[in-house]
């Protein structure tokens, strides 16, 4: 199984969703900016409404006299409400273009799922020698990274790994103590390393949908408030469900291979 090409894949969806977030978030930007423009429409709109005490205790003459500059501030509050008209209108566009960037981020999830499948359908139909060949690799002392499953692990990454311990515990103790690996071996990545690594990416990419989906709402076309989208901008922007460390280290890995490789290949 080529354990590369599918972690190549992984991080291009990485990338896709990166490309796509920081247009979100100029997006989140042009809201934040309408909004406030909004807010200050309405307060001159509301200045304009409210009449002063003094002028309903003005004489009649007054009044008439007054008839002719009174069209001024009618024409002025015609225009305010257009203006917030226009500015409401704006809020719905980008609106809607945030519904469509959640849209590739849903995309760009499955994408990762699908790959995970892939992955588990190619294990299934390894020889179990052969895949418990792939596990007496050493890992770094350093990497975060094990066999053992993680809580985003995905349930066939353990049965896997059962099934295959059972079904050769001598083949395990053998593989797992074998002696002298070569540069190349210990570099490799193993199917089950690859698909640990695709489960938690596609896991904690899903959990951050999950949130951005229940931060943009119909709604919030109706917000008055500049201080809650100023949170949602922070909050968005963060992006705290993803482990960008773990993204790292699987490019980290990838690139130590392949120069193993190169320096195998020359020797």
């Amino acid at each position: 199984m080529d354990t590369i090409a599918p972690l190549l894949q992984l991080d291009q969806q990485c990338s896709t969703w990166a490309n796509h977030h920081s247009h979100s978030c100029n997006l989140i930007a042009s809201l934040l900016n309408i909004t406030r423009q909004r807010e200050q429409t309405l307060a001159q709109l509301d200045q304009q409404s409210t009449p002063s005490t003094s002028s309903s205790s003005s004489s009649s003459s007054l009044s008439s006299a007054s008839t002719g500059t009174s069209k001024a501030p009618l024409l002025a509050s015609r225009s305010l409400q257009l203006l917030i008209h226009k500015q409401t209108l704006e809020i719905e566009s980008v609106l809607n273009q945030l519904y469509d960037a959640l849209n590739t981020f849903k995309k760009t999830v499955q994408t990762m799922a699908a790959l995970e499948r892939q992955i588990e359908v190619t294990i299934q139909r390894i020889d179990t020698s052969k895949l418990l060949e792939t596990i007496h690799l050493p890992f770094p002392s350093s990497s975060p990274l094990s066999l053992s499953p993680s809580p985003q692990t995905s349930q066939p990454l353990s049965s896997t790994v059962s099934a295959a311990a059972t079904a050769s515990p001598k083949g395990l103790t053998r593989a797992k103590f074998s002696s002298g690996p070569s540069q190349l071996e210990t570099a490799e990545i193993s199917p089950l390393e690859v698909l640990d690594w695709v489960s938690r990416v596609r896991a904690m990419y899903g959990q951050e949908l999950s949130l951005k989906e229940s931060q943009i709402h119909p709604g919030m076309v109706s917000l008055e408030r500049f201080e809650s989208l100023q949170e949602l901008q922070r909050s968005w922007g963060l992006q705290r469900r993803i482990d960008f460390g773990l993204e790292q280290e699987i490019v980290e890995r990838i690139k130590a291979y392949k120069r193993v490789r190169e320096f195998s290949s020359r020797t």
